[in-house]
């Protein structure tokens, strides 16, 4: 593998892996778990679930907690 090909999946891991903990985080937060478990194999859904409204019980937790 020439140096390109390194760097370019060195830097294409740090972003899946930084997507991991910040876009999925939001994901499950908003209650959108199916969304959250899929984007491991289709990553654009963590983005779709970010980005959608919370669900009803997601809303319900979040006033619920302390």
């Amino acid at each position: 593998m020439t140096f390109l090909e390194w760097f370019l999946m060195a830097f294409l891991a740090v972003i899946y892996l930084t997507c991991i903990f910040t876009v999925v985080g939001i994901t499950f937060r908003n209650g959108h778990w199916i969304l959250g478990i899929l984007g491991i194999f289709f990553p654009f859904l963590w983005l779709i679930g970010a980005v959608l409204p919370p669900t009803e019980a997601a809303v319900v937790d979040a006033v619920l907690e302390p």
